[in-house]
């Protein structure tokens, strides 16, 4: 009974890490970068409704994803036995309602921005007819206006000026493109057995390096006409692991640099506001605990995302296969 419990209590943060919260944070990022540009109000209502909504899209593309994810030796197996199906359904429905009730209390035109978000990032991205991830250049545009609108919201929020806000804005586009071009990397054998046509998958390393430290330089001149510093810096930091990647070409590189720019970008803007920065620390934290308790591996980490997620997954699936040849 005590056991029973315990399971059902760490169901509950199941549940939430199936979200891939860790993604919030780049999102957040991008949100209180276009925030700090202008004076609002309600931030962390404003931080909690994006979550839901990014939790929401995160869940769909998972969904959506399964096959890859199987090639790909990604976690997402590893939840099959601990989250049901109708337990994933009902937290996508209750994602939703709270990104409809944010919504009411945020206004019509946050509201407005944050569908369009919802409609390219969780529908037009992930399922047919459109499913922008498999279509190698609409996938990175698709993820760059996704950046962008996230941009938007926040500077709207903090009254900005539409016209500013989406000036702004294109350096952070940018970034978001050359971000996801190496995230696809470390999943480029099983995109291409599943038949995913990522940029990678379709044009190769080197275009796939040469096309992120291009975007990366256009985006720091960008930000030097539009004397936006935070990003200035965050880019000079990110620019030598991007071409460090096109002279390597190996999936440590293409980690490094997507870490390096992700984390270089999240400590400039929480500068900006610093509850951003102990709310990274405090995740940091709360996910390795439960990571290293309930998975039995060290994430978040420095170490390369790949090899953590296959030495879990061939540890299951290893069990899996002594369990059957005990029935």
């Amino acid at each position: 009974m005590v056991k029973s419990a315990r399971e059902s209590f760490a169901a509950w943060f199941d549940a939430f890490f199936i979200l891939r919260p860790t993604l919030f944070f780049p999102s957040w990022t991008f949100f209180l970068a276009g925030y700090s540009r202008g004076r609002g109000s309600g931030i962390v209502l404003l931080l909690v409704w994006l979550a839901a909504a990014l939790g929401a899209a995160f869940l769909l593309n998972q969904l959506a994803d399964r096959r890859e994810d199987r090639f790909n030796e990604k976690l997402w197996p590893l939840w099959g036995d601990r989250i049901s199906n109708r337990m994933i359904h009902l937290e996508l429905g209750v994602l939703i309602f709270m990104v409809i009730a944010g919504g009411i209390w945020a206004g019509l035109e946050l509201s407005g921005l944050l569908a369009l978000f919802f409609l390219i990032a969780g529908i037009f991205y992930n399922f047919p007819p459109f499913r922008l991830k498999s279509r190698p250049i609409l996938g990175i545009v698709a993820c760059a206006a996704g950046v962008w609108i996230g941009y938007l919201i926040g500077a709207r929020a903090a009254d900005v000026s539409y016209g500013s806000a989406f000036l702004w804005g294109l350096p952070y586009a940018l970034a978001g493109a050359a971000v996801t071009l190496l995230t696809h990397v470390p999943d480029l054998d099983g995109d291409r057995r599943g038949g995913a046509r990522t940029f990678p998958a379709v044009y190769g390393l080197t275009l796939t390096g040469a096309w992120a430290a291009v975007l990366v330089i256009a985006c720091a001149l960008l930000a030097l006409l539009f004397s936006d510093y935070i990003l200035l810096a965050a880019a000079g930091v990110a620019l030598p692991f991007f071409i460090r990647f096109l002279l390597l070409q190996n999936l440590e590189a293409a980690e490094t640099a997507v870490k390096a720019s992700v984390l270089s970008l999240a400590i400039a803007v929480g500068l900006t506001w610093a509850p951003f920065l102990l709310m990274i620390a405090a995740y940091y934290f709360f996910a390795r605990w439960y990571h290293h308790r309930r998975l039995g591996l060290d994430y978040p980490s420095f170490r390369s995302r790949k090899r953590v997620e296959r030495d879990v997954y061939h540890r299951r699936t290893g069990l899996e296969k002594v369990e059957a040849s005990q029935l």
